[in-house]
């Protein structure tokens, strides 16, 4: 029973662990998704607006700063 115990408190807080290391995940995620396709649309889209193009390159500039932030 007490293996049994032990088991399971281990598994609960490895489970715990990792949300903790997955908090962010998602937003960093969206933001690489963000620079990637900015940075294709800059290589490859000769279609993009300059306009368009500064204001990703703003969000990303203030997405960095938050980061350091942080």
């Amino acid at each position: 029973m007490n293996r049994v115990k032990s088991i399971a408190i281990g598994s609960l807080l490895l489970g715990l662990m990792g949300s903790a290391y997955a908090e962010s995940g998602y937003e960093r995620a969206q933001q690489f998704t963000q620079n990637f396709r900015a940075e294709q649309a800059r290589l490859w889209n000769d279609q993009t607006s300059d306009k368009q193009n500064q204001q990703v390159a703003q969000q990303a500039r203030q997405a960095r700063e938050e980061k350091a932030d942080n």
